[in-house]
């Protein structure tokens, strides 16, 4: 603890300062800091300390103001207690639970472990009749793709050849959302299947003449509304109810599915998420946290029977979710 005096607004000049000292122009966050400062001489007379009574006070939604809104507040808020705990001064953490995040505005749909084995099946079968002759190659091991890797549809179909390292089990993803590349690695039967797949397509002309791992007889990548139209008939043929346009399951909720699949065997495996999550992030190609811990809530709600170690562990991590 700090031994000399000071009082809770001397405290908020300094930290106005250091933020500004980083780079921040910090303007907006400085006037709302002065609202906190008029607060906290009210509950705590200027003492030099953030308490919970403030806090509370502090994050308590107006009947004027947006969730946005509400959700910037409280960020700066949180940044003054990060400050005050580092400098050894009584403070109060401020979760970032209280962060509000706008939700998915699509309710994305996890698979279970017997939905996804049926519905490769399906597509097994219905490759093996005879779409075309590399489709019938190359739609296989897209979808294990899909569901083993948990990568995108475009991202996935755009993979060259030069990017599959059989020798070493990963694939360089390049043609990315956020044009960032990344370097994922696959389980010993993708592997394996991309061996065989591979072998195979090499008696096929426009796969020699190609440089994508997945082209089509053009000897360019297929087009994702190939993909879409085998993936919605196979979920009718595997008995998986699409609820029509814009309620899926849509093809992208594989990629939701394996992100909770990861989530759910971290958290039974005792894993530290903490540190886990920015490498899930990471692999997945996302630019922050906010992603991952939708995930994380999502595995909670997937798996009831984990909703007290995540909330006990991890509640802090989670965003609260909200409709409009």
């Amino acid at each position: 603890m700090k031994t000399r005096k000071e009082t809770f607004a001397q405290i908020v000049d300094d930290y106005v300062q250091e933020k500004r000292a980083t780079g921040y122009r910090f303007d907006k966050g400085s006037r709302m800091l002065r609202r906190i400062v008029d607060i906290q001489e009210e509950i705590d007379h200027g003492a030099p300390r953030l308490s919970r009574e403030l806090v509370e006070c502090w994050v308590e939604k107006t009947p004027w103001e947006n969730e946005t809104n509400r959700s910037n507040r409280i960020s700066i808020l949180r940044g003054l207690g990060v400050y005050m705990v580092r400098m050894g001064y009584d403070a109060i953490k401020v979760p970032q639970r209280l962060t509000l995040v706008r939700d998915y505005a699509y309710a994305p749909y996890i698979f279970s472990d017997r939905e996804l084995s049926s519905l490769l099946d399906t597509v097994d079968r219905l490759c093996a009749t005879g779409i075309s002759i590399h489709s019938d190659l190359a739609f296989p091991l897209v979808f294990r793709l899909l569901i083993g890797c948990g990568s995108r549809i475009t991202e996935t179909l755009q993979i060259e050849k030069k990017d599959v390292d059989i020798a070493n089990g990963t694939i360089s993803l390049r043609n990315t959302k956020n044009r960032k590349e990344r370097v994922i690695p696959m389980a010993e039967s993708l592997v394996r299947r991309c061996q065989e797949y591979v072998y195979n397509s090499q008696f096929i002309g426009s796969f020699n003449s190609s440089r994508w791992f997945f082209p089509n007889k053009e000897s360019i990548p297929y087009n994702s509304g190939t993909v879409y139209g085998l993936y919605r008939k196979a979920l009718r043929l595997s008995d998986i109810s699409h609820g029509g346009r814009g309620k899926g399951p849509r093809l992208h909720d594989l990629r939701h599915t394996f992100a909770v699949r990861v989530l759910n065997k971290w958290v039974r495996d005792g894993k530290n998420l903490t540190t886990a999550l920015p490498y899930l992030a990471i692999y997945m190609g996302h630019e922050g946290l906010k992603a991952c811990q939708h995930y994380l809530r999502l595995t909670a709600v997937m798996f009831p029977e984990l909703i007290r170690t995540v909330e006990k562990e991890y509640g802090w991590i989670i965003p609260e979710a909200y409709h409009e």
